[in-house]
């Protein structure tokens, strides 16, 4: 055998091994993560290095409720590649239950404080029966961001406003999530977190591999992150007028200090676009069905999640939306 076919078996046989070494090493080194005082934000990763570091902070969703603990501040930024692989059929709901929850909760964090914001401004409105200019042209942002009818009543713009500017019941965001995705198995949500299937009139997306009707031709919005989408979500929620009723009773819940399950609520979410006559049905047997209702009365932690075990980690600021 020659010296020259000799080297070439050798760097084969090489390869053959390092190759599937290399796949090894990448799929069980753990990845990266990056911490601010909101908490720990997970990048991109395989579903297994999810468990493992879900595993190494100790967060288990049946075991924080059976204990009545706050929901740790471990921020998923998008969904693993491989989350519809057949090996996780038995764990996913559990795992993307866990893996939405604490981004629904910081997206909801968002919508109270800017909530209290608004209402801020209504408070300053009631004592003084004016506002400032500075506070007149923050109301004015506010109303364009929630779509609110412009009037020089101020009583009648704060009326429209306020029901607007409001958290989303968690159990709603989670089965809506986990039916429009298949629990996150479909391909817009492991490759553009798209777990709404939110439609974009706009030529912006990716174009949708179902085929579409004559006419007007939708993409599916993508987004950096699980947090950009929950909270476009959010928004469409807060200011389609399709969902008008739900804002009332949501509303209403809020006037008279009356917690608010998703399960009671979501029949109001009848004339939602593009979804089958019984997706308020839908959405009420997976509540059932995953026993979730729970989860509407979870918080964040208020205290960073313990990071003794995990190694190589970073303290550069980051935010979930990035």
């Amino acid at each position: 055998m020659s010296k020259k076919r000799l080297s070439i078996i050798i760097v084969c046989l090489c390869l053959v091994i390092a190759i599937p070494l290399c796949f090894f090493l990448t799929q069980t080194q753990m990845p990266v993560l990056k911490k601010n005082e909101e908490g720990v934000f997970i990048p991109k990763v395989s579903t297994d290095q999810l468990q493992r570091i879900f595993k190494e902070y100790n967060y288990n969703m049946l075991h924080h409720l059976k204990d009545k603990q706050p929901v740790p501040r471990l921020f998923v930024q998008s969904v693993p590649e491989d989350f519809n692989r057949e090996k996780y059929d038995e764990v996913r709901p559990a795992l993307f239950f866990e893996m939405m929850l604490p981004v629904i909760l910081k997206a909801n964090e968002a919508l109270l404080a800017e909530r209290e914001k608004v209402l801020r401004l209504k408070e300053e409105f009631d004592q003084t029966g004016t506002l400032t200019q500075e506070s007149e042209k923050e109301l004015d942002e506010w109303v364009k961001r929630y779509d609110v009818k412009p009037s020089d009543d101020l009583a009648t713009v704060f009326s429209a406003l306020i029901p607007r500017v409001d958290a989303v019941t968690p159990t709603l965001l989670l089965t809506m999530a986990a039916q429009d995705s298949g629990f996150a198995t479909s391909i817009y949500a492991r490759k553009y977190n798209a777990i709404f299937n939110q439609r974009d009139w706009n030529g912006q997306g990716v174009i949708p591999e179902e085929k579409q009707k004559e006419g007007p031709q939708y993409r599916i919005k993508t987004f950096n992150s699980l947090y950009d989408a929950i909270i476009s979500q959010i928004h469409y929620l807060n200011t389609n007028g399709y969902f008008e009723n739900y804002r009332i009773a949501r509303a209403k819940y809020r006037r008279t200090n009356n917690p608010m399950r998703g399960y009671s609520i979501a029949h109001l979410l009848i004339n939602f676009p593009y979804k089958p006559f019984k997706y308020p049905d839908i959405i009420k047997h997976l509540i059932l069905q995953y026993e979730i209702t729970p989860l509407d009365f979870q918080v964040l932690d208020k205290t960073m999640p313990s990071d003794s075990q995990m190694p190589d980690e970073t303290t550069q600021p980051d935010r979930a939306s990035d």
